[in-house]
């Protein structure tokens, strides 16, 4: 006999569980990608901890894990201030428009990505609003493909919405990138530290006698 919840299910109903078992599985599969590029990406920028410390390194200046550690995070963060200056610039310029125009229209409450003077009017945006739930499943789906209530369209009084978004979410992803690669770098010194000054006895045999030491000391005359 099936389950109760079994026999409320309409064929519609099962489409719109496969439809949604589907983007799950889509979702899914991206998510994977995207975290195999950003492992793949932080690899690479960690690389450039190489080149940070490389002089230290082959002229012995450092000796310790700790001493190593210390200098990369100095020239780490050294690294990430004169890569940072410029988003944070970026999103410093986003701001002010955005600050600036509320003053001069004495309008606090105005959203930026509105449709209709803001950054919203670049884009095509649908109705979906109009959205039924089943009674047996208490699913909601679509009645109808949602409407089509605003097309890209250009306003002047939007130009301060266009570059204080803009200017902000460009600075933004590029922050995120310049702090992702900070990040990288500092886990890639950790390693350096350990697998630098490592000593290991993988190889090392006991029973294996140690060549003897040449003597090359002059030999006294007589």
């Amino acid at each position: 006999m099936a389950p109760l919840f079994l026999l409320k299910i309409t064929e519609n109903d099962k489409r719109v569980i496969i439809a949604l078992l589907f983007i799950i599985i889509i979702l899914f599969v991206v998510i994977g990608l995207l975290g195999s590029l950003i492992v793949r990406t932080m690899r690479w920028q960690g690389k450039k901890c190489d080149t940070l410390v490389s002089d230290v390194v082959t002229n012995h200046i450092v000796k310790t894990p700790h001493q190593l550690r210390v200098y990369a995070a100095k020239k780490n963060i050294r690294h990430f201030i004169k890569q940072a200056w410029i988003p944070i610039v970026l999103i410093l310029i986003g701001a002010l428009t955005y600050i600036i125009r509320n003053i001069i229209v004495k309008d606090w409450t105005y959203n930026p990505f509105n449709t209709t003077d803001g950054f919203g009017s670049l884009f095509f945006v649908w109705d979906f609003s109009k959205i039924v739930t089943t009674p047996e499943s208490g699913v909601g789906i679509l009645i109808n493909w949602p409407e089509l209530i605003n097309q890209p369209h250009f306003v002047i009084e939007a130009i301060p919405a266009y570059v204080a978004v803009t200017f902000a979410v460009v600075g933004g992803l590029w922050y995120l990138v310049v702090a992702q690669a900070y990040l990288a770098r500092t886990i890639r010194a950790i390693k350096l530290s350990k697998k630098v000054f490592e000593k290991s006895l993988e190889n090392f045999d006991q029973n294996t006698p140690t060549p003897p030491q040449q003597n090359n000391s002059p030999v006294q005359p007589m």
